[in-house]
């Protein structure tokens, strides 16, 4: 009866992560993202990250098996199915920067900085959003309008292979300025929902 009922909850606590997972998998192509563009953001976020996070890395796999992978670690426990501690909650959520065929160099945003600098747009516009801790229900927008994820990269803080975050981008192609909103719900206690935004020129 124990284990029935453990394995009837590990059911109800996955539901929503793979309906999440799914949802932005199906609808998001991957590899779109020029690769040497992809490597100069990486070593802007290891710059910043080293003096915090020395051992701090850019884990390379598979996503959505990967976070699989990791909630089952954090969530299940034994071959009986006992919950060990919960995937750690959402702690963290930010628009980071914006590149575009008008604007083909990263622009990084500060935490307090509500517009763009430069001037985006043109025939490409990804806008990447940076995350902390496991959340379960991304809905990124432009102008009202729902955007694609086309690529994704997961950082690990402490050099121990697990996945802390991750660094999405968003195709905003096609759009010439505009407002740009994220967030995304913890997929545990205390179910926060964070939230950023930014103007793009």
């Amino acid at each position: 009866m124990k284990k029935m009922i453990s394995i009837t909850l590990t059911a109800l606590l996955f539901f929503p992560l793979f309906i999440g997972i799914e949802t932005a998998s199906a609808a998001s192509p991957k590899g779109n993202v020029e690769s040497s563009k992809k490597e100069s953001l990486k070593h802007h976020v290891l710059e910043n990250l080293k003096d915090d996070y020395p051992n701090a890395q850019f884990i390379d796999t598979n996503t959505r098996e990967d976070e699989l992978y990791q909630k089952q670690e954090m969530l299940l426990g034994s071959s009986d199915f006992t919950i060990a501690a919960p995937a750690p909650p959402l702690t963290s959520l930010e628009v980071y920067a914006a590149i575009s065929s008008n604007y083909p160099e990263y622009e990084y945003f500060s935490s307090n900085q509500l517009s763009s600098v430069q001037d985006h747009g043109g025939e490409e516009l990804y806008i990447v959003t940076a995350e902390l801790g496991y959340g379960f229900q991304r809905n990124a927008a432009f102008n009202g309008s729902q955007l694609a994820e086309i690529d994704r990269e997961n950082i690990d803080l402490e050099g121990d292979s697990i996945i802390d975050g991750w660094f999405i981008w968003w195709d905003a192609s096609g759009y010439e300025n505009g407002l740009f909103t994220y967030e995304n719900t913890s997929t545990n206690s205390p179910w926060n929902t964070m939230f950023d935004r930014m103007n793009i020129k």
